[in-house]
């Protein structure tokens, strides 16, 4: 990977490519009988909106597999949005008393 050096930033006033932001993949894994009801709660807590028309749209999780051991949910939020999400997740956990385990 090749990336511009110093002093050709000082001689260019300009930028053709930046990385803009960054988004976290995440894989949880729940039990079953808890698995739809954290998709939409995942939805409701972490709205898109449409800065053109603004609306706001729930935020479909990435994806979700059924296994033994529990369901495996992939969602993806903003860099900036991790501790929200570990918050959410938290939260989410104490209202159904389960025991959240940290990151592997």
């Amino acid at each position: 990977m090749s990336f511009i050096d110093e002093e050709s930033i000082v001689a260019q006033d300009r930028y053709d490519v930046i990385v803009y932001s960054r988004h976290i993949s995440l894989d949880v894994v729940i039990p079953e009988n808890f698995a739809w009801e954290f998709m939409a709660e995942f939805g409701r807590a972490f709205v898109v909106k449409d800065s053109v028309e603004g609306t706001e749209d729930l935020k479909s999780v990435d994806s979700y597999v059924a296994q033994a051991g529990g369901w495996h949910i992939r969602v993806s939020v903003w860099e900036n949005d991790e501790g929200k999400f570990y918050k959410f997740l938290e939260d989410f956990c104490f209202k159904r008393s389960l025991l959240l385990r940290d990151p592997v």
